[in-house]
């Protein structure tokens, strides 16, 4: 495969062909550069030639292509296949395939569309609206999830613990109760002062007489 070199797009190309004589029936590719157009189509129909000996029906794979990766699925009767280009390996894998189950259902679900005789290329008007808008929406997903994974949370490390109304109430209890142990005890030890100093002199008294 040549080196291809994609644009911004998470999903640069969405595709599906005809595999019992190889044709494509509808891309969407994301490159406005001719020649790249060219040699990406002419990847997936070589790949499409080779999906009845590759691939069982209902089977799905992914390919490493450059720096990004291909991912096939074929239909449940060994008829269609449908692929999804990445332009990076790090794009999630299962994101990948359910966007070509999408694909498929909004293909399969069209009762208009002639899958078994349809010529080359002539269901690009009826469904390239509809590709654009699921690359899109599958490329926003991803770019939702970069961005909050690059969020940096809140440094908490410095912020004072949080109680709520119960645990200060009770804490305020604490301290009241602390108080009154306190005072307690300061009155006895000055009650037993005094009581003491009053034996002394009780002693003195009668020491004198």
């Amino acid at each position: 495969m040549q080196q291809q070199t994609w644009g911004n797009g998470h999903l640069p190309f969405l595709a599906v062909g005809r595999v019992k004589d190889s044709i494509t029936l509808a891309y969407y590719i994301e490159s406005v550069d001719t020649e790249q157009q060219d040699q990406t189509q002419e990847v997936f129909q070589k790949l499409l030639k080779a999906s009845s000996q590759k691939l069982a029906a209902g089977q799905r794979t992914r390919l490493q292509w450059n720096n990004g990766s291909v991912c096939f699925l074929m239909d449940e009767q060994g008829r269609l296949l449908y692929c999804v280009v990445t332009s990076s390996l790090s794009y999630p894998e299962r994101q990948a395939y359910q966007l070509l189950y999408d694909f498929r259902g909004l293909v399969e679900r069209d009762d208009t569309i002639d899958l078994d005789d349809s010529a080359e290329h002539s269901l690009n008007d009826k469904l390239k609206d509809q590709m654009r808008e699921l690359v899109k929406k599958y490329e926003s997903m991803q770019d939702s999830k970069m961005s909050s994974a690059n969020i940096t949370p809140p440094d908490t490390s410095l912020a004072p613990p949080y109680q709520d109304g119960r645990e200060q109430s009770g804490n305020y209890k604490k301290w009241i109760l602390l108080v009154i142990v306190v005072a307690i005890i300061v009155l006895v030890i000055i009650w037993a002062n005094q009581g003491s100093k009053g034996d002394d002199e009780k002693k003195a008294l009668i020491m004198y007489i």
